[in-house]
């Protein structure tokens, strides 16, 4: 027990530098963690409000925007983590609206097989 003691005492500079570096390690890799978590959360909110807004006509106007719909299909190609789901999408709505006679916009399914095509291309 005395050897223990005369160890400690020994080398308290040298225990207190490793004590402080593992402490300073210990918070930046939970600061990392916590701003990976928000960064994802962030990520969804912006994602769902896209999806949104390509899905579902504008609350105050009725009315469907082909320009911002065409806009929110190019962004969807930076959210790499929902491609699976973004080509799910946007094949299903591909299909529906070649189907819909009164659907008159290729410049907007123009765009939605760019961003398809791109997907494909990244996985």
């Amino acid at each position: 027990m005395n050897t223990f003691l005369n160890l400690l005492s020994n080398n308290a500079a040298v225990l207190s530098v490793v004590g402080t570096a593992i402490a300073f390690t210990w918070s930046v890799v939970q600061f990392v963690l916590v701003r990976k978590r928000d960064e994802q959360h962030r990520e969804f909110e912006i994602y769902h409000r896209l999806i949104k807004e390509l899905v579902a006509p504008d609350s105050e106007s009725g009315a469907t925007w082909i320009d911002r719909q065409a806009t929110v299909v190019f962004e969807l190609r930076r959210f790499n983590r929902y491609h699976e789901l973004t080509l799910r999408t946007l094949l299903g709505l591909r299909e529906k609206w070649i189907k819909d006679a009164e659907f008159i916009f290729p410049r907007l399914v123009e765009e939605l097989d760019l961003t398809v095509e791109y997907i494909r291309s990244k996985s």
